[in-house]
């Protein structure tokens, strides 16, 4: 029986629960993994004082109950010695007898992931770095009270935090203590919407409303394909301008590899799984509508393009988004003419205007080609601050929680916009057939991307960044940054500072710290495609660095930055083993990084994972499984210095040499 039908049957056969409504309780003074039941402490009365019964006991153990208990249920309790109930039978009631009221407290939800090897973080990426004065860094350090009240602090001396002026200090302080992936999406145009309308695939609102929900939350942000609420309005109340049956079976196959309930989802080849039958589904009414210049067949285009690459299939998903930049360019779309229609039939245009240009800039950069937009948009893109309805905001819910979080969406999509201009223009320069970028133009790059750095809005500074798309922001600065400056590398340019070589480690370094970062918050769990670009980039710094000890007898490594590296590569390492459950292309990238290393890093990282015989059993049987899918993808998995090159560095033929090689 498959995962869905199980799913299917449990919502007909169980009749759901819901826990008692009580106040918080307030946080602990520390944290622990995974959620606890919080238990009522009361004192213990001296033996001497049981036997006589004397009433010292029954008031100290009330005394304890009034200051341990939460608010509601402490005044229950003097309200009813008030009455007249006795103190010891009230004592007695609540420590042996109330269970509802300990199931009824809430139970500790505050969350921090441990590194797999070495629990600190490596000395070289310590001293004068900027995201360790970070609240998120602070939290996940010692969940002290430090993070609060430096907000409390800085809200106060430069209005820092006027951007969640509506919510509590508390409220604020949550996101830096729960991953993002224990918040729910509250989104009233999806809480009653009939999915089933859209689609011959599956009957189960219930089930589909699920699978949106958890896209929207982790993966719509990847590209951002269409506005949420106009998708979304038009999905409930049956209109076809900006939803339509191919859009909609394309994201619920999307959705499919996000859902964790799913443990086949990685395995995209099985016609049972109901990813494969969306996407087949989504195919058939591809051929069917793909001639026709709709907005909406665009934003499918990019979808299949997306869900082909995180199959290892990029060979195959590539006509899909050159497709889809035919049809926005038959439609006028970049042009910032305005189509006759409403406002709201305008900012659609110009929103997928810009998702396709800033899809189209990330897929060119990342495959080192040139793009096929190379203009951005004439369509501004308007303050956030001022019109936030033109993004279309996420609010969700955290455990524990009744007030609202918004993720800053239109901040995020506004910068990153800003920032794939630029990202466009250096892979212009970079994939000229005729030249390469120079010395000058790298500084001027450098130069441009500071500027943007420098006028990020402040939920996405530094200091105060904490959700995964303000992270992966962060990760894809430096990216670029290396990415320019790791060509001039090796060469000497007197006077300069910094030189390319600074700026390529200091790069380095923050992508480590990013990356670290993300993890001790949000683990690497929950899916996120954008998570194996710093994995594999990093990963890769580590195993040439640690090859070349080997085949360079002269080179010394301390015990220390052994130790560094061997930290690093086996969080890369556990990364990439955790998000194959979700997608196939970290199957093979796993294969991969496994394949390069050494015995001794081998055998660390077995002992780190700390699998056991059933769950290795396992996971051998799947990799069988997983090994006879092709891999057909030209993604460079390295950093490209030299174009020529480059055949050398891509995914199908790294899987080739690596993938089949056995550590044990």
């Amino acid at each position: 029986m498959s995962d869905e039908q199980t799913l299917a049957n449990e919502r007909r056969r169980l009749r759901p629960l819901l826990p008692a409504s009580t106040p918080g309780l307030p946080l602990a003074a520390t944290g622990t993994a995974g959620a606890r039941v919080r238990t009522v402490q009361l004192g213990s009365a001296c033996e001497a004082c049981r036997t006589r019964k004397s009433k010292a006991t029954a008031n100290a153990d009330v005394l304890d109950l009034l200051r341990n208990l939460p608010e509601a249920e402490a005044l229950s309790v003097l309200k009813k010695i008030r009455s007249g109930a006795d103190v010891g039978t009230v004592v007695s009631h609540v420590r042996d007898g109330n269970l509802l009221l300990q199931m009824a407290l809430e139970p500790e939800s505050r969350f921090r992931y441990s590194f797999p090897y070495r629990s600190e973080l490596p000395e070289d990426i310590v001293a004068n770095n900027l995201y360790l004065d970070s609240f998120i860094y602070e939290a996940s350090s010692l969940y002290s009270s430090a993070p609060a009240e430096n907000a409390r602090t800085a809200s106060v001396q430069d209005g820092s935090l006027t951007h969640f002026a509506r919510r509590s200090i508390e409220d604020y302080h949550c996101v830096y203590l729960k991953p993002f992936h224990s918040a729910q999406l509250i989104e009233p145009l999806l809480a009653d919407a009939r999915v089933s309308v859209w689609t011959t695939v599956c009957d189960d609102d219930a089930l589909m409303r699920d699978l949106l929900g958890v896209w929207f939350r982790c993966e719509y942000q990847v590209s951002a394909a269409f506005q949420k609420d106009y998708f979304l309005e038009d999905l409930a109340s049956g209109r076809q301008d900006f939803c339509s049956s191919l859009l909609v079976n394309a994201v619920l196959a999307y959705s499919c590899v996000c859902y964790p309930r799913f443990s086949d989802r990685s395995e995209y080849w099985k016609p049972q799984t109901l990813h494969y039958r969306f996407l087949a589904e989504a195919k058939r009414l591809w051929e069917l509508e793909a001639m026709e210049p709709r907005i909406t067949t665009i934003q499918a285009g990019i979808i299949f393009n997306v869900i082909h690459n995180l199959c290892g299939l990029d060979e195959i998903g590539q006509p899909y988004r050159i497709h889809a930049v035919a049809l926005a360019q038959s439609l006028g779309l970049l042009d910032g003419s305005s189509p006759q229609g409403s406002l709201r039939m305008q900012n659609a245009y110009a929103y997928t205007a810009w998702t396709l240009y800033n899809w189209e800039s990330i897929v060119a950069f990342s495959f080192v080609i040139r793009p096929l937009l190379r203009e951005p948009p004439k369509w501004p893109l308007p303050d956030p601050a001022s019109d936030l309805a033109w993004y279309g905001e996420f609010w969700v819910k955290y455990p524990l929680r009744h007030s609202l979080t918004p993720a800053s969406f239109g901040q995020v999509f506004r910068a990153r916009s800003q920032f794939r201009v630029i990202m466009n223009d250096y892979s212009q320069a970079a994939c000229s057939p005729t030249s390469k970028p120079t010395h000058g133009e790298a500084n001027q790059f450098r130069a441009r991307l500071d500027s943007w750095f420098a006028g990020l809005p402040k939920p996405l500074l530094p200091r105060f960044i904490v959700l995964p798309g303000h992270l992966q922001l962060h990760m894809h600065y430096h990216y670029l940054l290396l990415t320019i400056h790791e060509p001039l590398r090796e060469m000497i340019f007197p006077n300069e500072w910094p030189s390319p070589q600074q700026i390529v480690t200091e790069a380095s370094k923050h992508l480590q710290t990013l990356l670290r970062l993300y993890f001790l918050r949000h683990g690497f769990e929950a899916m996120d495609i954008f998570l194996i670009v710093p994995l594999m980039l990093l990963g890769d710094e580590c195993i040439c660095a640690l090859a070349k000890q080997t085949a360079q007898p002269g080179t010394i490594i301390s015990p220390r930055q052994l130790e560094a590296l061997r930290s690093t590569l086996i969080l890369v390492a556990q990364g990439l083993y955790q998000q194959r459950r979700s997608h196939y292309l970290a199957e093979a990238l796993f294969r991969v990084v496994r394949g390069r290393m050494h015995p001794a890093e081998a055998a660390l990282l077995k002992n780190a994972m700390a699998l056991d015989e059933q769950d290795g059993a396992a996971d051998a049987a799947q990799q069988k499984r997983a090994m006879a899918q092709p891999v057909r993808s030209h993604w460079p998995v390295r950093v490209v210095r030299d174009r020529q090159g480059l055949d050398e560095q891509v995914l199908k033929k790294l899987v080739d040499s690596y993938a089949h090689l056995n550590i044990e």
